[in-house]
């Protein structure tokens, strides 16, 4: 028995036989490019894609930040794009591999990016092309053994050099109890999607490449220590300190705050009922669709829609965003978008026709039920009472048709400066705000690089958006990155934050911190706290707000 250290990139702990990963090379280009059977070159290459689309779409169904939901929803679009395949296959029926065929178009389409002078889109496009790059390898993976994945039969602990999220996606994700990586980064994005997974994992663990295949391993992520071969008494003392992410409150009688799960939509819904016990906090839509051919029907988005709220039990909350197709989140069919009145040019890039047969599918997927629908990226009050027109028109015609349909209310994403500095005149046409800290937050930090701590200017936006729904008697919830920091919690609930909504990995301990904060402070807006927020004008008087009244507490 012997033990590594190293940083913990997810907690928890996990047990299971060491599986070695060898570093995976490109494919070399070793072939003449003859192909002498074009057809077969052809289905290698349209399998390898749909099976690549479908493991990214498996790390977008969690509650990962929008930066990976971005990122991967990008590269799946641009993998799917039409022209793109069109090209490929030509390539490939004119004499070409399939991996020197994809490897030639996808390549050179990316310099656009890789060779931008702005620091961001190059940045940007060196993580497309690393996945352009782990497709290369997959479509060839059968073909040469050093670019062969092993094949997990049993709870297994991955032991690497380096590891990126689309090489861990073609394993058998639900085998994995652990991983282990030299080098690494806990605020990579495979750091991030093994959070998201609750994968217990190290990195930077010095000789971990030590380790041999089918040794028995015990990752201790909360501890940072990777045991080899261990006794059995050393087994069940690690063991029996294990933190399977569950202690969660059971008795919400003790919470006068709703605290629920984030999560995306896709194709292959998330079997674990775990995510879905306290309710559907927030449930991204767009991410089903993003590698659509066509657009969806109402019937296709009812069917997905059904599954994942068939999964909340009776008395919790079922609230799923509408559309957001903005930035890189863009869909490979073409949107169909207004050209006039108030939806022109709507923040979200979603039109009127397709966005109603999206309300009428939520509507119908959940009859007997009460859903809160949220339109995100709201920036004029004509959106707002365009958009609540349309549900009402929607539901109407449901009714008419004879059809069951569940009740419902509408919340309003706020997440753009315009919504907050009107954030009464929107309350006045909705029952709740859903407060979008990520995005918020970069629009504080704007021009600058997005802050990833709590700033001055995040605090006020926060608090104006709640005066203003408290001053016309509207509830408001928490989304985002921040929601998950449980050191700000009692200055949520002292601005009248009665909901939050947090990632799959948060939720344990946002639950645990609020039910603790619960039961000494009443969830009300504060005049006080909001005209203390609003005279602070340095991240030092904002932090000895927040810990005063963490102390309080």
């Amino acid at each position: 028995m012997y033990t590594l250290s190293g940083v913990t990139a997810a907690e928890g702990i996990g047990t299971g036989t060491a599986v070695i990963l060898d570093k995976l090379h490109e494919i070399d280009d070793i072939s003449d490019g003859i192909v002498y059977d074009a057809k077969t070159e052809v289905c290698k290459y349209e399998k390898a894609s749909e099976l690549f689309a479908k493991r990214l779409y498996s790390v977008m169904s969690g509650s990962a930040p929008d930066k990976i939901r971005d990122l991967f929803g990008s590269f799946s679009g641009f993998l799917n794009d039409e022209k793109n395949k069109s090209a490929i296959i030509k390539l490939i029926e004119d004499g070409c591999l399939a991996h020197i065929a994809a490897k030639s178009i996808l390549y050179e389409k990316l310099k656009t990016y890789t060779h931008n002078e702005d620091a961001e889109i190059k940045a940007f496009g060196n993580e497309l092309l690393n996945l352009a790059k782990e497709f290369v390898i997959s479509i060839n993976q059968d073909a040469k053994s050093e670019s062969t994945l092993p094949t997990l039969t049993g709870p297994s602990v991955i032991i690497a050099k380096d590891l990126s999220p689309a090489k861990f996606l073609c394993l058998r994700t639900d085998l994995v109890v652990a991983v282990v990586l030299e080098y690494g980064s806990a605020s990579s994005h495979l750091g991030t999607v093994l959070r998201d997974l609750r994968i217990p994992s190290i990195f930077s663990v010095d000789n971990a490449l030590s380790i041999k295949n089918g040794e028995l391993v015990i990752v201790d992520a909360n501890s940072g220590d990777v045991v080899v071969e261990p006794t059995q008494e050393t087994k069940q003392s690690i063991l029996s300190e294990q933190n399977d992410f569950t202690d969660f409150c059971e008795d919400d009688s003790l919470l006068n705050v709703t605290v629920a799960t984030t999560i995306g939509a896709t194709r292959e819904i998330i079997e674990s009922i775990l995510p879905y016990s306290h309710g559907l906090g927030l449930l991204r839509s767009e991410f089903l669709f993003l590698s659509n051919k066509k657009e969806p029907t109402e019937a296709e988005m009812v069917k997905v829609f059904s599954k994942i709220f068939s999964k909340i039990p009776d008395g919790y909350p079922i609230t799923a965003r509408t559309f957001d197709f903005s930035d890189d989140k863009k869909p490979v069919f073409p949107l169909i978008l207004d050209d006039k009145g108030p939806l022109k040019g709507y923040g979200a890039n979603v039109g009127t026709r397709l966005l109603a047969l999206e309300i009428r599918s939520l509507l119908l997927s959940a009859p007997n039920r009460k859903i809160k629908i949220v339109f995100p990226l709201l920036s004029r009050i004509s959106e707002a009472k365009y958009l609540m027109d349309l549900v009402s028109s929607c539901a109407k015609g449901i009714d008419e048709e004879g059809l069951k349909r569940s009740s419902y209310e509408t919340a309003f994403m706020i997440e753009t400066p315009a919504a907050v500095l009107s954030a009464r005149a929107f309350a006045q046409n909705c029952s709740m705000f859903i407060i979008g800290s990520s995005s918020l937050g970069q629009y504080a930090s704007a021009p600058r690089e997005s802050d990833l701590t709590f700033t001055p200017a995040l605090a006020k936006m926060i608090a104006i958006a709640c005066k203003g729904a408290f001053e016309e008697n509207v509830s408001v919830g928490i989304v985002g990155h921040f929601a998950t920091r449980s050191d700000l919690i009692p200055l949520f609930l002292k601005l009248g934050i009665s909901y939050i909504s947090v990632n799959n990995y948060s939720i344990s301990k946002i639950r645990a911190a609020t039910e603790r904060y619960c039961q000494s402070i009443p969830v009300e807006f504060s005049k006080e706290i909001y005209d203390k927020i609003m005279q602070i004008s340095s991240a030092k008087e904002l932090s000895e707000l927040i810990k005063v009244l963490n102390y309080e507490l």
